[in-house]
């Protein structure tokens, strides 16, 4: 079943925390995933950022810009992921992370646990910095 994302004003998230504003079910990928995959995930106008994912383990992002047109299809999704995203756990406050968020490059923060590793959710701003996509 699709889930329905809904957009909260900037204001209304920077007094809430991570938790409350984030996405709580990003799409992701498997960390096997290829770059086939990631070029249908990126068919979507409005996917900007694919999460590879090895079960509930949080392994690496790939954004539109990071995967070239030369990429073979049969290549390995994580060949071309960022190991060293930056993450954010549900209790910090929006407010926070706001200077995260605006020196990022899609405007996307991943969610972790306080293990560092474990996938919560994913805090995803909009282009024109005005709204978050939340969870319908």
């Amino acid at each position: 079943m699709e889930r329905t994302q809904t957009m909260m004003p900037r204001e209304i998230a920077e007094q809430l925390t991570v938790a409350e504003a984030m996405l709580n079910h990003p799409k992701t990928l498997r960390a096997d995933a290829t770059v086939a995959d990631l070029r249908h995930m990126f068919e979507r106008s409005t996917m900007r950022t694919v999460l590879l994912v090895d079960g509930q383990t949080f392994v690496g992002t790939v954004e539109r810009p990071d995967l070239p047109d030369t990429a073979a299809d049969g290549e390995p999704a994580r060949a071309y992921a960022r190991l060293d995203a930056e993450r954010v756990t549900p209790e910090r406050l929006i407010a926070d992370v706001m200077p995260l968020l605006e020196q990022s490059r899609e405007g996307r923060l991943v969610v972790v646990a306080d293990d560092g590793a474990t996938l919560r959710g994913m805090v995803c701003m909009r282009s024109a910095h005005d709204a978050f996509c939340t969870d319908g």
